[in-house]
């Protein structure tokens, strides 16, 4: 019987390297099949294709019984099939296919650059299997990124999604504003940037002739901005007009908020934007509410303190009445 010199140290680090890949292959799964579960579960379903993996290098030392049976193509796929049903467990028959398909499409294409890896790294009697798995786990991010945009998406939600509080005649909303390089709009009068906000989110700020103007401009009522302002807001209402695909001269009802605080509502940089009303939702799945122009986080990042927090429409009045 041939024998065998192994390092447990070594053992380990091939296995953690191994859980690393189980777990992103289930991750990069969940993402493209856009199929619900938890890190909890993807880290039982990773577990068992370890635990697998483990029995399967104890056989081929010698150690344990059954290595034949533990690498057959069977036993690889009913593993495959467990790691799969405790990852996303509970599945229809009907999705099941699919999430497998993935799985293994995945899994073939990442193991065969892991496997390339080794020997490439290592050599033909001594592959480098631990540096393969981990080349085949960044194999998974690569395939994501570049198939579906995933890490890409994952870094936009956390980093261009912001907390925004917006203050107004001493009421104050929170919203959820992503980061629009798209969006240069400015005020045509104070040249301010434009801060896109739907109207169901800071609806409690808004007179109720605001609300029933920007309805029925939505409508293409035109004639609905006629002796809309409300005394209140004459020094704060405005008129943007915009462009945008399928609609070239646009215009949107906006205010002058006392200011805006960015992430930490008190406690973040105040800005004093035009906040300009959209009539419908900005995002169909609901993850924001607010579009902010980067030269506005760029000025808060600059100067924190650009304008009063409490004071920024009466500090307006008193210096663009004549905007009106």
């Amino acid at each position: 019987m041939p024998q065998y010199t192994f390092y447990v140290d070594a053992l380990l680090l091939r296995l953690g390297a191994n859980l690393l890949f189980e777990y992103l292959l289930l991750w990069a799964t969940a993402e493209v099949t856009r199929t619900g579960t938890r890190p909890a579960k993807l880290l039982a379903g990773a577990l068992l294709g370890t635990i697998h993996y483990a029995l399967y290098l104890l056989a081929s030392f010698g150690l344990i019984p059954y290595y034949g049976l533990l690498r057959l193509l069977p036993t690889v796929v009913i593993v495959s099939l467990f790691m799969v049903l405790a990852a996303f467990y509970p599945l229809s028959v009907g999705t099941l296919p699919k999430i497998l398909g993935w799985f293994y499409v995945i899994g073939f294409i990442a193991a065969g650059a892991g496997m390339a890896g080794a020997f490439l790294l290592g050599s033909p009697a001594n592959p480098a299997y631990t540096l393969g798995m981990l080349i085949a786990a960044g194999c998974i991010l690569l395939i994501a990124e570049l198939g579906w945009g995933i890490v890409h998406q994952r870094i936009i939600h956390n980093v261009y999604h912001l907390p925004v509080e917006i203050a107004c005649g001493g009421k104050q909303v929170a919203v959820q504003a992503l980061v629009d390089t798209g969006n240069n709009l400015r005020d045509p009068l104070s040249l301010q940037p434009v801060m896109i906000v739907e109207q169901k989110a800071i609806q409690a700020l808004l007179p109720p002739r605001i609300t029933a103007a920007v309805q029925a401009l939505d409508q293409g009522q035109l004639a609905s901005l006629d002796g809309i302002v409300d005394p209140e807001w004459s020094t704060r209402f405005r008129i943007i007009p915009f462009s945008s695909i399928g609609k070239e001269h646009g215009i949107l009802i906006g205010f002058r908020p006392d200011a805006v605080h960015i992430r930490d509502g008190q406690q973040g940089p105040a800005v004093q934007p035009v906040i300009a009303i959209h009539p419908r939702a900005l995002d169909p799945e609901g993850k924001y509410a607010a579009l902010i122009p980067p030269t506005l986080l760029q000025q808060a990042i600059d100067d924190p303190a650009i304008l009063p927090t409490a004071k920024g429409g009466q500090r307006h009045a008193a210096t663009h009445h004549h905007e009106v």
